[in-house]
């Protein structure tokens, strides 16, 4: 409908509301964009002005990789660039006071949310947030990952419960499998049919948002424990399903729920090496490790 304003006064009104309607959505447009910035990722600053001295030393990153001293040299500009464009996105080390295996393992809240395709973002987190929130980017004493394991991570379980017996068959079934580089890993076909004859028992699992009885009962803590230890080790799932209720033996986000012939846990070694998964229980402590497989002697 089109009004027609007939006086000086109509039309002041007019004017009057159009103005103060301009000003309250001008407002509202300012309002939400400075909200919206409080969400933007870290990444999306302008990395050339980012200080990167909390994750970077040149002369560290120098003498620990000998690759960049045949191909770059010990230039402190030439060092950080490459780590800027390279180094991170690889999980190099560039400073002795941040190790981003350590930074995962200790922040596993942190692993939902950026996963391992990036591992850039773990370092701008630290520079933007993590090192002003006390996080630690450091190993513990003791606790640094020996040569050759990509990576290790434990979780607990009742010993005197049904599914034990579950949890302990399908880390044995796993423990020792060599995957090839460019093999896929099933975890769901490594395990065997869950099955009484196979050696499997019935114990409690989820079905659609309840608690049920069914035979292996308790796998899933085992494909959850792996899926942790994959992420550690850079390891980026092909398959992976969540459960349809909170787990407690992993933080959330980090479990991996497996129905035969529906759910499964996969990934393809990416590496240019073979990797062993070592699986192991013991006095109610499952391990699941990584480990890049030592070269054979001819």
């Amino acid at each position: 409908m089109k009004l027609i304003f007939k006086s000086d006064k109509l039309i002041q009104l007019r004017n009057h509301i159009l103005k103060n309607s301009y000003k309250k959505v001008t407002a509202l447009l300012l309002a939400f964009a400075c909200c919206l910035s409080c969400f933007l990722p870290a990444a999306a600053a302008n990395e050339s002005t980012l200080d990167y001295s909390s994750v970077f030393d040149p002369s560290y990153y120098y003498n620990t990789y000998p690759d960049l001293q045949q191909s770059i040299g010990n230039d402190p500009s030439a060092l950080l660039k490459h780590f800027t464009t390279i180094g991170m996105k690889e999980g190099r080390n560039g400073s002795s006071t941040f190790q981003i295996k350590a930074y995962m393992q200790n922040n596993l809240d942190l692993l939902p949310v950026y996963g391992v395709k990036d591992l850039s973002k773990y370092y701008l987190h630290y520079i933007s947030a993590g090192r002003q929130e006390g996080r630690v980017a450091v190993f513990k004493k003791g606790a640094a990952l020996p040569e050759g394991v990509l990576s290790s991570y434990s979780t607990t379980y009742d010993t005197t419960e049904d599914r034990a017996v579950n949890v302990e068959l399908a880390a044995a079934r796993i423990n020792g499998m060599v995957i090839k580089p460019g093999e896929k890993f099933s975890f769901s076909n490594s395990i065997g049919t869950r099955t009484i004859a196979n050696g499997y028992v019935v114990a409690p699992s989820f079905a659609s948002g309840r608690v049920v009885s069914s035979v292996g009962g308790g796998i899933c803590q085992v494909s959850s424990t792996i899926y942790v230890a994959m992420l550690l080790a850079y390891i980026a799932p092909t398959q992976r399903y969540t459960h349809s209720l909170p787990v407690s033996y992993v933080p959330a986000g980090l479990d991996a729920a497996i129905v035969e012939g529906y759910k499964d846990l996969t990934f393809t070694n990416n590496f240019d090496y073979s990797i062993v998964i070592n699986a192991t229980t013991q006095n109610g402590v499952l391990t699941v490790s990584f480990l890049k497989q030592a070269e054979q002697v001819q």
